[in-house]
């Protein structure tokens, strides 16, 4: 159903560039848009202005008469690019381990929200939280890694969809998955060994190895 709503707001998007119904794939898609900027950014700012860039970049590529096919992952793959861009103007670079997560950002899109969109979007928070300490733990892998599970555990997105984000192929997708999951684990069980740098004062200092490739 939820494709089928994307699809016939798309075609309104392609044939009359209709505000409305941008205005309407804004409204379903800007929280989960803002979910995946925070988790990569250092600040509620941040990824505000890059969940609003987001979306003005995909209006002008629509009044660009660009092809679009899944109006989803495009959000997804301009959110990326422009955070990747951020990374790589910021001087210094700033590590995973420093980010914090404010819930008040996620309380400012949400205010305006029915009751059951603030619960279910509690519940996100909590999700998105968890995964970042995961994140965090596992900074030393590769970011395809770290976009995966934010997109496939947090968000719920398909292989499919994931996919298109990433511009790889579905079955690559899943393999990276799978070794991340794989990595997980393996981290786990190195923190459970007597001796391992998870069990000193100190954090881990980032110097493992990704040995899922």
């Amino acid at each position: 159903m939820a494709n089928l709503i994307d699809r016939y707001l798309l075609f309104r998007l392609r044939t009359k560039q209709d505000p409305e119904a941008f205005a309407r794939l804004y409204d379903r898609y800007i929280e989960a848009i803002y979910r995946f900027s925070i988790l990569k950014l250092p600040s509620v700012e941040d990824a505000q202005d890059v969940t609003a860039e987001t979306f003005t970049r995909a209006w002008q590529y629509v009044h660009e008469h660009k092809e679009i096919t899944n109006i989803r992952a495009l959000l997804y793959r301009i959110a990326r690019n422009l955070i990747a861009d951020r990374y790589r103007q910021a001087e210094p670079v700033i590590l995973l381990e420093s980010v914090t997560f404010d819930a008040s950002g996620a309380s400012a899109i949400t205010q305006a929200r029915d009751p059951s969109d603030r619960n279910r979007e509690s519940g996100l928070i909590q999700a998105r939280a968890d995964l970042a300490l995961l994140i965090q733990r596992l900074q030393v892998l590769k970011e395809d890694y770290r976009d995966v599970l934010t997109l496939r555990l947090v968000d719920g997105l398909s292989f499919g969809v994931i996919a298109e984000i990433l511009e790889k192929k579905p079955g690559n997708v899943r393999v990276i998955y799978h070794r991340a999951l794989k990595a997980i684990k393996q981290q786990e069980q190195t923190s459970h060994e007597p001796g391992s740098a998870t069990e000193a004062p100190q954090p881990a200092d980032g110097r493992e190895t990704d040995s899922a490739g």
